[in-house]
């Protein structure tokens, strides 16, 4: 077998292997999240994002990129600089669990304001300090697997996690009917995934900076600052803007909709990405395979989220009210704008990390800066106009103007013309008209609401889905 015919062979067992690992993932996820709304109050559920975004933060701003380091590196998979990142991650770990300790008073104050009544805030946020260490513990060889594409054990022993994290947090839920059910749900949920890591690579840790190697880390860690701030900017915008304007009720609906259109945009994120640096970092001496790599990875993403896209968006909000209520589902063109906003967002899941592997992390730095600035600069004065809606709104634009943006990088970088872009984009944007009209005709036959949206809009998707499948469309055959 060639090495070309090798790199593809990993590279289609591994997307198989996340497919099935991060789906199972996220539908486990998603299902405890059902259950969880059933039994506790929204404005819990809202305060829990609200303490979540204040630990978030902390880890963002010393956020240390150790596994793409090792994926980058040639020596990632050495003991020596895989010592030196489990160190690291051990003093980085035992510094954010401090500072957020004496920060957690600062924390309470400023999101006091309607809730310091029911909880004891400083208590709810120094009990999430030690979630960075418990984090920190994972075994430093799970990224050498997935620098080597060997994603079969890496799926499974997350999905193992997943299963039993979200029945622990659930459990909880059911017994103290109370935020503190979430909190400690979480940090058992960390454990449980670091305790899977040393499953999936088993490896001895020792404590142990090796100077070469943290060289090599700290360069490419620098190359990227800024970057998991930005991120953090981003996924927490809606406890910041929302959660400052409106009640943690109003949150708590906006947050469970998010997570709900996130669905297919974490699939991407959580299945591509992963497999999509490793091989692009195995292509990065290789211009030629490398774009055509880049451009089937785009074709892949965009046959599968532009379709998928416009079911989510026809579906609407009936999915959110099957799901978690009819109040949830209330608020006009909320899930819609959602939906958009998730189809730009897994399209640039394949984009950013194409700078990551190639060790021009700064790129992304620059796309996700734009975004944050259109973000909060449109979000806060359409969320005081527009509440969720208008939020919504301003998240895909945003979105929107940054993947105009990294694609243009990216196609500078690989040297390839717009052009080159047409036949993947007109591909999907052809299914996306027939997945639309199939849709549109069951709106004029039927007009139907709740369960029968939902179920029909899933069904034509799944058709769509199998035809694709079907043809090979996905994963073509060549570099």
């Amino acid at each position: 077998m060639t090495a070309v015919a090798s790199l593809r062979q990993r590279t289609v067992h591994s997307f198989g292997w996340q497919v099935l690992g991060i789906g199972g993932q996220r539908m486990i996820q998603f299902l405890g999240l059902v259950v969880v709304w059933r039994l506790l109050r929204k404005e819990d559920i809202g305060l829990f994002a609200v303490v979540l975004s204040g630990i978030a933060a902390i880890d963002a701003l010393t956020a240390f990129t150790g596994e793409q380091s090792q994926i980058h590196s040639e020596r990632g998979a050495e003991r020596q600089f895989l010592d030196t990142v489990f160190t690291v991650r051990i003093v980085r770990g035992i510094a954010v669990a401090l500072i957020l300790a004496a920060l957690a008073p600062a924390f309470e104050w400023f999101f006091a304001e309607g809730r310091s009544d029911r909880y004891w805030l400083t208590g709810l946020f120094l009990a999430l300090s030690g979630n960075c260490l418990c984090e920190a513990i994972q075994s430093p060889a799970r990224a050498a697997r997935i620098k080597e594409l060997d994603f079969r054990r890496v799926a499974l022993g997350d999905l193992g996690a997943a299963l039993f994290g979200t029945g622990i947090q659930v459990g909880l839920a059911w017994m103290w009917r109370d935020v503190w059910a979430l909190v400690v749900g979480q940090i058992v949920s960390t454990l449980l995934r670091s305790a899977a890591s040393y499953v999936v690579a088993p490896y001895r840790p020792r404590l142990h900076i090796d100077r070469t190697s943290f060289r090599e880390l700290m360069r490419y860690s620098l190359r990227g600052a800024g970057t998991p701030f930005l991120l953090m900017l981003i996924a927490q915008a809606p406890v910041l803007v929302l959660g400052k304007i409106y009640h943690d009720a109003l949150l708590a609906v906006y947050t469970s909709c998010d997570r709900l259109s996130k669905l297919p945009e974490e699939v991407c994120l959580r299945v591509l990405a992963p497999v999509a640096i490793p091989a692009y970092a195995k292509l990065n001496n290789d211009p030629s395979r490398l774009a055509n790599a880049w451009l089937n990875a785009i074709r892949a993403i965009l046959l599968l989220g532009v379709p998928g896209t416009v079911t989510l968006f026809w579906i609407g909000n009936a999915l959110p009210a099957v799901a978690f209520g009819d109040d949830v589902g209330a608020i006009a063109w909320l899930f819609p704008l959602l939906a958009v906003r998730g189809g730009f967002a897994g399209t640039n899941s394949v984009i950013g990390p194409l700078f990551w592997a190639i060790g021009e992390p700064h790129k992304d730095r620059r796309v996700q800066l734009v975004r944050v600035v259109l973000l909060y600069a449109i979000g806060v004065p359409m969320a005081w106009e527009f509440g969720a809606s208008g939020f919504a709104f301003a998240a895909a634009f945003a979105i929107a103007c940054a993947l105009a943006i990294s694609l243009g990088l990216a196609l500078r970088r690989l040297q390839l013309p717009l052009r080159a872009l047409g036949p993947p984009a007109a591909a999907a944007l052809a299914l996306g008209l027939l997945q639309g009209a199939l849709l549109g005709a069951c709106s004029l036959a039927c007009t139907p609401h709740g369960w029968a949206r939902v179920l029909i809009g899933t069904a034509v998707g799944a058709l769509t889905l199998g035809a694709i499948a079907l043809r090979g469309d996905l994963l073509r055959r060549g570099d």
